[in-house]
């Protein structure tokens, strides 16, 4: 079973928007946070983690639970997005 393409539409926003957040906050992220080894892995856990929240509470407003296969295309999803918060870093 796929998500629903509404619950991925939102979750995808929610990430675009995160991004987004990470942009603009970049310059404070890097200050505040020098001796972090990795920032980019950091901010994308920190995403994504926010993501899942965003993906479960979608499901539960439906009243429905995801599946092993929809957590499999959840990874997928925010999968693509990894690269472009990496690039703010290098």
């Amino acid at each position: 079973m796929a998500i629903p393409v509404d619950i991925q539409d939102y979750v995808e926003k929610h990430i675009k928007l995160m991004i987004s957040q990470t942009e603009t906050y970049l310059p404070f992220i890097k200050v505040a946070f020098p001796y972090s080894k990795n920032l980019a892995d950091g901010v994308y856990n920190l995403i994504v983690g926010n993501a899942i929240s965003v993906f479960l509470n979608q499901y539960a407003m439906r009243m429905k639970f995801p599946t092993a296969d929809d957590f499999s295309e959840f990874g997928k999803i925010v999968l693509k997005y990894r690269d472009q918060v990496e690039q703010f870093f290098t």
